[in-house]
C-alpha cells in the first residue's frame, strides 16, 4: 500500500509540475514579407535572388492554377512556433515564371504581425 501511495503522489506531483511548465517549440525560419516587397522584383529577380533573401526553401514543387497558362515552379517556406496549448504557423509559397524568374508569392499566417526589424527598414542587406 505504501508503494501505491508513493506512486500516486509522484504522479500528482509530475502532473502539477508539467502544468506549470511552458514548453515552447520553433521550427523553420520566420520569413519577413516586407523584404519580399522591398527586395524582389516580379519578372526580374532570379531563383538565386530569392534564395539569397529567404534561404533554401523548405520544399519545392509545381503549381497549376486556373489563372496560369501552364505549370509553374513553386518553392515553399514554413515557420512554426508555439507551446502545448497554442501553436501558430506561417506558410509562404514563392512562384516562378517558366523562365525561372520571380512571379510572386502567396502567404498564410496565424502569427501576429512581426515587429519591424532593421532589415525591414532598409538598414541591412547590402545597403552599405
Amino acid at each position: 500500500m505504501r508503494g501505491f501511495i508513493l506512486s500516486l503522489l509522484t504522479a500528482v506531483a509530475m502532473t502539477d509540475l508539467t502544468a506549470c511548465m511552458d514548453i515552447r517549440a520553433r521550427a523553420g525560419a520566420r520569413p519577413d514579407e516586407q523584404l519580399l516587397e522591398q527586395k524582389l522584383m516580379m519578372g526580374k529577380s532570379t531563383m538565386d535572388d530569392v534564395r539569397a533573401l529567404l534561404g533554401a526553401p523548405f520544399g519545392t514543387g509545381s503549381s497549376m492554377l486556373p489563372i496560369q497558362a501552364g505549370p509553374r515552379t513553386m518553392w515553399s517556406y514554413y515557420y512554426e512556433e508555439g507551446n502545448l496549448s497554442d501553436d501558430r504557423r506561417i506558410f509562404l509559397f514563392i512562384y516562378f515564371t517558366p523562365d525561372n524568374l520571380y512571379e510572386g508569392y502567396l502567404w498564410f499566417s496565424s502569427l501576429p504581425s512581426a515587429p519591424v526589424s532593421n532589415a525591414a527598414s532598409g538598414a541591412a542587406i547590402g545597403t552599405g
